[in-house]
């Protein structure tokens, strides 16, 4: 064989194996370990972001739970109160806070008749003060704050370093007696004045204790000269709050009038 093709033989014989060795496995074995680490490194990620997804939901889960107990609470306050609430409307008490007048109601109704809780009230009734135990007539009104008694000769004194005031109940309003005279504490004073004489009145303001029908309550009056007019007594908002609603069609709703004729005789006058 001539030398030049045995060369030629020869050098590509050495070329295949060159090939043949810069085309080992080896860099494709590199490859996978690298792409094997990176797979490592998110699932190290991807546990650690479940893990602080698995916190977030534990901390919703607990503050979930947490509003649920609160709403439960409050529930429970309301149904609390609401039972006061009814306990306290069952027991007829009343508070004396506040200028809400009462709800006046103007249609036929029977007897005690019951709305929301009040006694309905008429108009004119009876009103027995403890003292003196005895039962008077008086015309109810809605447009004053607080209730007024008849009282005469009234004088200011001291006792003890507190205000007295003593006054003279009318013989006229007591049947088989004369006039009664009586000395209470003042409790405060009030400014009152005379659309007749554009004047300011001092009236003295005392507490005394009351039964309407079958509710008894201790009341705040003011006293007043009411010799020219007809009902010796007047049941203010300070007595009707909380406690009556009137039908000002009727009269005598809770009082017997023949009592009332017995208990005192009848004067005539303004109302």
């Amino acid at each position: 064989m001539p030398a030049a093709p045995r060369i030629l033989i020869i050098l590509s014989a050495l070329m295949s194996a060159g090939c043949a060795h810069f085309m080992s496995p080896a860099p494709a074995d590199k490859d996978i370990k690298v792409l094997k680490t990176q797979l490592a490194q998110q699932q190290d990620q991807l546990a650690s972001q479940q893990v602080l997804l698995n916190a977030l939901l534990g901390e919703n889960r607990t503050v979930a739970e947490q509003q649920q107990q609160g709403f439960a609470n409050l529930q429970d306050q309301m149904e609390r109160l609401r039972s006061a609430t009814n306990r306290h409307l069952a027991s007829g008490s009343s508070s004396t806070d506040g200028d809400t007048c009462p709800i006046l109601n103007t249609s036929v109704s029977n007897g005690n008749e019951q709305c929301s809780g009040l006694t309905t009230i008429g108009s004119v009734e009876g009103i027995r003060l403890l003292p003196p135990d005895h039962l008077f007539e008086a015309r109810i009104d809605t447009g004053a704050n607080t209730s007024s008694l008849d009282a005469r000769d009234i004088e200011f004194f001291e006792r003890d370093g507190d205000d007295y005031v003593r006054f003279t109940l009318a013989g006229e309003h007591f049947a088989d007696s004369g006039s009664l005279e009586m000395e209470r504490p003042v409790s405060r004073f009030v400014e009152i004045i005379q659309a007749s004489t554009d004047e300011n009145e001092r009236r003295a303001v005392i507490e005394l204790q009351y039964r309407v029908g079958s509710i008894e309550r201790v009341a705040e009056f003011t006293l007043s000269n009411r010799e020219r007019l007809t009902y010796p007594a007047l049941i203010g908002r300070n007595i009707l709050r909380d406690l009556f609603t009137v039908d000002v069609s009727r009269q005598f709703i809770l009082s017997d009038p023949d009592e009332l004729e017995k208990a005192a005789g009848s004067v005539e006058g303004e109302e």
